[in-house]
């Protein structure tokens, strides 16, 4: 009996993230495109698979990484994969370090948010433009990069309470 309540939760809380992740992706196609700051949006896709894989702390976050840097991809990549691999790999450091923190706290998932999407949006513009010749690296960083990573650290206090419950 104990075994069914628990694949039961099990199932709810899968049926739950796919419900989450289909909003919050639907967020960030629609509405977000109105808090545009300097041509940068919250990438709301991103602080979730971050503050969940701190969460969760298991392999599982590596899934869900993947699943949203595919949709990442779909939304607007140019090359189907590259958002994906860097979710995953965020998601496994996450996971990785998870043990190691206090992470039932919202600054530690801001710090790493903020970090992450640091080096997320630095890999992005390597992968997408420096490998070509395309873009300035300096107007990218204080343009695109650095704006994007303090507005991914502030919406992450929007965020944070939902996807704490939802990978509790």
């Amino acid at each position: 009996m104990r075994y069914q309540s628990e694949s039961r939760q099990a199932v709810w809380q899968i049926v739950f993230t796919v419900i989450f992740i289909l909003l919050i992706t639907a967020l960030q196609t629609t509405i977000i495109r109105g808090f545009e700051v300097f041509h940068v949006v919250p990438n709301l896709l991103f602080i979730t698979v971050v503050c969940y894989s701190l969460q969760r702390g298991n392999y599982g976050a590596l899934f869900f990484g993947f699943i949203c840097g595919l949709i990442l991809d779909l939304l607007g990549g140019r090359a189907i994969g590259i958002n994906g691999l860097l979710c995953t790999f965020a998601a496994y450091f996450c996971v990785y370090i998870s043990d190691s923190l206090f992470n039932n706290n919202m600054f530690v998932s801001m710090f790493f948010v903020g970090l992450l999407t640091l080096v997320y949006e630095l890999l992005t513009y390597i992968f997408y433009f420096a490998i070509w010749g395309h873009g300035a690296f300096g107007y990218a960083l204080l343009c695109k990069v650095l704006p994007a990573a303090i507005y991914n650290f502030v919406f992450t206090m929007v965020l944070y309470p939902v996807i704490r419950r939802l990978a509790s």
